[in-house]
């Protein structure tokens, strides 16, 4: 069996397609941590699973805590609308890796289909 030394087009549209794919999953796995959403599910599971205890608080009492852990209540303001911002960019950062994730996907089929 001889493999060709160069890569077609096919080859690289595939390879582009799962560096495509893998940078959106990238993206989404570290956008996850500033999603409320994703928060509120995370401290549901928890709280099912009976593993919520005083040491080990959920997701959304540790963004609670965070802002009730400012002093002032200027400062707990500027930390609350930083989470609510922070958890806006990460839907539009996660709707943008969605989107890479379908290309990625669609290269590789191309890929596929094409050879």
């Amino acid at each position: 069996m001889t493999f060709p030394t160069e890569l077609g087009s096919n080859e690289w549209m595939m390879i582009w397609g799962a560096g495509l794919a893998l940078l959106a999953v990238v993206i989404m796995w570290r956008v996850s941590r500033y999603d409320l959403a994703g928060a509120a599910f995370d401290s549901a599971w928890q709280v099912a699973r009976g593993q919520r205890t005083t040491e080990a608080p959920t997701a959304l009492e540790e963004k609670y805590n965070e802002i009730a852990r400012e002093a002032s209540v200027t400062g707990k303001a500027k930390r609350a609308a930083g989470t609510v911002i922070g958890h806006f960019a990460a839907k539009v950062a996660n709707l943008i890796a969605m989107i890479m994730l379908g290309i990625g996907a669609v290269l590789i089929g191309l890929g596929v289909y094409w050879r």
